[in-house]
This record gives C-alpha cells, sequence and structure tokens, in this order.
C-alpha cells in the first residue's frame, strides 16, 4: 500500500514538474506581437518610425506598422501596442477608443501621449533641450519633451538640461513613455537597453559577432586576402567575405572579371572551404564612371536620389516631385514609371552577380548593399533574391546619408522580409592616429546592452597589421559568441540559380548555368569585348578565306607544272 502511495506521489511529481519545464520552455519561446501606430505629417511611416521599428524588430517575429490617421484596426489580439507620435496633433478617437480598451503593453514616443487615457495621471509639457544623456554628454543638444510621470513610476533614463534633470524614458506597469522620435547614437543605446524592461523580456547573455573582410575585388592581392583569411580560420574563427565580381576603371572604363584573377579566385575557394562566407557585395560597386569601391552602385549619389536610367552615358535629371504634375494619379504614373526602372537595373546587378559568384564555384549567402545605401523600392526588389543582409539600413528615400542600424538581429518592415545583421562597430581606419579607437568605443557601449551585435570589418589590403589587434578586441567582450552562418537559414536565388540552407541540414546549391550563357551575359555586359569579337571573327574569317585561296592558287600551280613537265616529258 505505502509502495502504491508512494509512486503515486511520484508520479504527480514528476508530472508536475513536466509542466513546469513545458511552461519555462513556452514562455522563452513566446515572443511579442506589437502593434505599432504612428502619427506622421503626412501618414507615411518616416525615418523616425523605420528606425524604432527596426529597433524593436529585434525582439519578436511580427510588428505590423499603422498610420493612426489611417482605416480603424483591431488592436486588441496584440501583446504591445507602440504610439508613435512624431508630430503634434490630434489623436483620432478609434486610436483613442483602442488604446483605452487596451489590456497589454502600451509605450509611447514623443508627441500626443497626453491624449491618451493611459497617461492622464503624467505629465507632458513642451520641449526642453538635454546636453546630457544618463551622465555621457551628447554630441549635439538635442530636443525631448518634459514628461513628468507618476510619483509611483520609474524613471528609467535622464536626461540633462543646463538646469535641470528630465525623465527620457519611464515606466509605470504597463505603460512606458519615451520623450522623443529621434535617436542619435547615445540615445540609440539607452533605448535598446530600456526595451528588456519595457516589454518585459529577458536579458541574453551572450553577443552575437562577426568579421567582414571587405570590398575584395579583382583587383585584390591574393596573398594579402589569404593571409588575413587563413589568419581567421586557423583560429576557427567563422568570416564573411564581401566580394565584388567586376572591377571598373574610371580612367578607361575597363572592366576586369574576377574570373581573370585566377588566383584570387583559388584562394577565395580555398578560405571557402575553410569556412568562409561569401556575401555578394554589389557587381560592380560603382555608378556610371566612378571607381570600383569608390562608387555607388544603388544610389545615384551625383543627384542624391534611387536610380532612374540603366545609361552610364548621361546624367538623368533630377527626380520630379508631386508639384510638378496636375493631379496626384500623374504623379503616381510617373512614380511607377520611374520605380520599374531601378527595377530592372537592381534585378539585373543582383542576377550578374549571384551568377558571375557562382559560375566560378563561389557562393553567396548574403547581400551587402555598396556604401549601404539602397531605396525601399531596392531593398523590396532585393529580398526576391536574398534572404539576409549585412549592414546598415538607409531609412530614407530622398537622402542617402539617412542611415543608421540597430543593435539587435532582426527583420525590419523597411527590408521586406530581409534578416539584418547589423554593422555595429565600424572598422579600421589607418587614418587615424589610432586606427581602432572608434571601435574600442563601439565595443564598449555595446557590453551595456545584452544581446546586441558586435558586428564590424576588415580590409584585406592592410594585411595582418591590425587583424590580430581586431579579434582581440572582440574576443575580449564577455559572452561574445561568432555567428555561425553554416547553422543559419538562408537563400540567394535568381532564375537560373538557387543557393539554400536549412539550419544544419547543409547548403543546396541548384545551377542551370551553362558556359553559352555566361559568355552571353559577359558580351551584353561589355559591348566593347562584343565589338573586340566581332572584329576577331571577322578577321579570322578573312585569315581562313584567305588561306583557302592560297592553299588553292598552290594546287593550281603544282597541277599546271605537273601538266607542263608531262607536256615536255
Amino acid at each position: 500500500m505505502n509502495c502504491k502511495r508512494w509512486w503515486g506521489i511520484s508520479a504527480v511529481l514528476l508530472f508536475a514538474q513536466l509542466l513546469i519545464a513545458a511552461s519555462v520552455v513556452f514562455a522563452e519561446e513566446k515572443v511579442p506581437e506589437i502593434a505599432l501606430l504612428y502619427m506622421t505629417d503626412d501618414g507615411k511611416p518616416n525615418s523616425n518610425i523605420f528606425f524604432i521599428e527596426a529597433t524593436l524588430a529585434g525582439f519578436t517575429n511580427q510588428i505590423d506598422l499603422y498610420s493612426a490617421e489611417g482605416p480603424e484596426k483591431e488592436i486588441g489580439l496584440y501583446d504591445v501596442v507602440v504610439f508613435v507620435g512624431d508630430y503634434k496633433g490630434d489623436v483620432p478617437e478609434w486610436v483613442r477608443h483602442a488604446i483605452n480598451n487596451f489590456q497589454g503593453r502600451l509605450l509611447a514616443f514623443g508627441y500626443n501621449a497626453e491624449q491618451l487615457t493611459p497617461f492622464q495621471d503624467w505629465h507632458i509639457a513642451g520641449e526642453e533641450y538635454i546636453r546630457n544623456l544618463d551622465g555621457n554628454p551628447l554630441r549635439a543638444v538635442k530636443s525631448v519633451l518634459q514628461a513628468i510621470p507618476p510619483a509611483d513610476a520609474t524613471v528609467l533614463s535622464e536626461g540633462e538640461t543646463s538646469e535641470k534633470k528630465l525623465p527620457f524614458i519611464s515606466n509605470k506597469g504597463k505603460v512606458s513613455y519615451i520623450a522623443t522620435t529621434s535617436f542619435g547614437t547615445e540615445e540609440k543605446y539607452v533605448l535598446s537597453r530600456s526595451l528588456y524592461e519595457l516589454l518585459d523580456r529577458t536579458e541574453p547573455d551572450s553577443h552575437p559577432a562577426y568579421i567582414r573582410l571587405e570590398d575584395i575585388s579583382p583587383i585584390s592581392d591574393a596573398k594579402l586576402v589569404e593571409e588575413t583569411g587563413m589568419y581567421l580560420a586557423d583560429r576557427g574563427i567563422p568570416f564573411f567575405m564581401a566580394i565584388i565580381p567586376v572591377y571598373v576603371n574610371s580612367e578607361t572604363g575597363e572592366q576586369i572579371s574576377l574570373a581573370r584573377n585566377k588566383p584570387l579566385v583559388e584562394v577565395l575557394k580555398r578560405l571557402q572551404d575553410r569556412g568562409g562566407m561569401v556575401i555578394a557585395h554589389g557587381y560592380t560597386h560603382s555608378y556610371r564612371s566612378d571607381e570600383t569601391g569608390e562608387g555607388f552602385e544603388f544610389w545615384d549619389v551625383e543627384l542624391n536620389q534611387p536610380i532612374t536610367t540603366e545609361r552610364m552615358d548621361e546624367l538623368p535629371p533630377k527626380l520630379k516631385t508631386v508639384d510638378s504634375f496636375t493631379s496626384a494619379e500623374q504623379y503616381e504614373t510617373y512614380k511607377q514609371m520611374m520605380n520599374q526602372v531601378e527595377i530592372r537595373y537592381i534585378e539585373r546587378k543582383h542576377k550578374k552577380s549571384i551568377e558571375t559568384l557562382t559560375a566560378l564555384g563561389l557562393y553567396p549567402v548574403a547581400f551587402e548593399a555598396p556604401h549601404y545605401t539602397m531605396s525601399s523600392n531596392g531593398y523590396k526588389i532585393t529580398s526576391g533574391y536574398f534572404s539576409s543582409i549585412f549592414g546598415q539600413i538607409q531609412l530614407s528615400d530622398s537622402n542617402w546619408s539617412v542611415m543608421d542600424s540597430p543593435l539587435f538581429i532582426g527583420k525590419p518592415a523597411i527590408l521586406a522580409g530581409m534578416t539584418l545583421y547589423p554593422e555595429t562597430i565600424g572598422y579600421v581606419d589607418p587614418g587615424l592616429a589610432n586606427p581602432l579607437h572608434d571601435m574600442g568605443i563601439a565595443v564598449k557601449r555595446l557590453q551595456t546592452v545584452p544581446g546586441s551585435v558586435i558586428g564590424g570589418f576588415y580590409h584585406p589590403y592592410l594585411g595582418l597589421s591590425y587583424l590580430p589587434e581586431l579579434i582581440e578586441l572582440m574576443e575580449s567582450i564577455p559572452n561574445m559568441e561568432w555567428i555561425d552562418f553554416q547553422q543559419e537559414n538562408y537563400f540567394v536565388r535568381t532564375d537560373r540559380v538557387a543557393i539554400t540552407q536549412t539550419g544544419t541540414g547543409g547548403r543546396h546549391i541548384e545551377s542551370s548555368l551553362t558556359a553559352k550563357d555566361q559568355l552571353l551575359d559577359r558580351m551584353y555586359e561589355n559591348p566593347f569585348d562584343l565589338a573586340l569579337w566581332i572584329v576577331a571573327v571577322i578577321v579570322l574569317v578573312f585569315l581562313a578565306m584567305f588561306a583557302v585561296y592560297v592553299t588553292n592558287l598552290r594546287i593550281r600551280l603544282k597541277k599546271r607544272l605537273f601538266e607542263e613537265r608531262e607536256f615536255i616529258g
């Protein structure tokens, strides 16, 4: 009887333990679903909205963006609602009603939060200018809203004016307020660090990290590329190689393909075998007459606008604004026409890049935009070819210099489904007195943000001058873990190439490329080569005809001589 009772108690305890373990696993796997309601002056998401969303993307797999001034949305089923007031205005009735009845967590940024019922006990006044944030000086004086939370609220971050301190991030229960919608470097770190508490998320124990060998092109020194790559491989460090398949000489316009530098191709293939992962870094990393590595490829930097022509021999006109048209319909038609030009241009570049690398036995796993510049339309196009992207994000369709990167791996909305592996520590700059100075500062900051990515790049032309010191700096971070892309899910594809990987299932490559395809592609890409081939073929035909003619003459001559000898004889 006692034995049965003992077994019964043991079974109950075991079942209880299994339930607890299952609940812990469920809690770990459960990620919040977020609705982001924004108010902007034109009702469209701007760079501030995109950056806030990109930062939040590191905490969830689903964020839905809604204009507060758009159609009514059902937000009751979300776990978190984020309200971003990027300009001062009246909050629509449906938004106020929905938030008043919302039971989950609420984060409000910037203007208009005082119109929401959950903030009725908060005093949100006009703007103030802070010079310091949490005791750290800001690069420039920053405008924030003066927000005094209830007495029982918690102030997570504090700004300072020349006279007083002001709450920057405050929290009371499930309600939080952030006193700005614009984030510079210092504010970005403060926000990212605070989100764990604001979203009630557990802080991770490690920092994912990666190192990228940058701007490897057909004129790169094979020995230096091998030296830097093998240094990393010999230490068991997973690394990435950002490769440009075609070099353009800005003075002569000559194009040099990677295939012509056979020693470099062999080095890259050996490094790939040792764990180096290929990143497609554009096709030429240039636009018009710019030199490879210096020029922009997916953005017209001279006019500071998206690509609007596929011709390289002329400067296109500046994009027209809506004021240039008599109706909104005409403007939309014009925009669609310009978008189609950009689509054709970017699709051709991606196909060339992926297929040229694949034909050489180099298999790209991700994309990096040259100088990180690309329009939102460009990102949408790119997402059909790559599932992963490295670097920073361009947050504006009208100014390439409006760019930034969140501190976490995620899928920001502007990237149309691509996973971003952010560049967060920059690169070794030999022009500085201390080439690793800025990287060292970034590393210290990142250590204050749990789970932040330690991502940077190194130019192989520097050899081993600074690489060991850089690796030592990165590996000095407690709980730093190198990202092993061989364990990730990704795809890279065109209509003739498919490179896929599913976790530990290994990389799978399908290619229908033929030698004829590659030859025709090269001819199309470089008409000058095509002209030379045509001339060469014509010359060969004439030489062949001349040879046949001469041979025929000699045969006829020999025949006549033979006949004459026969006649004389």
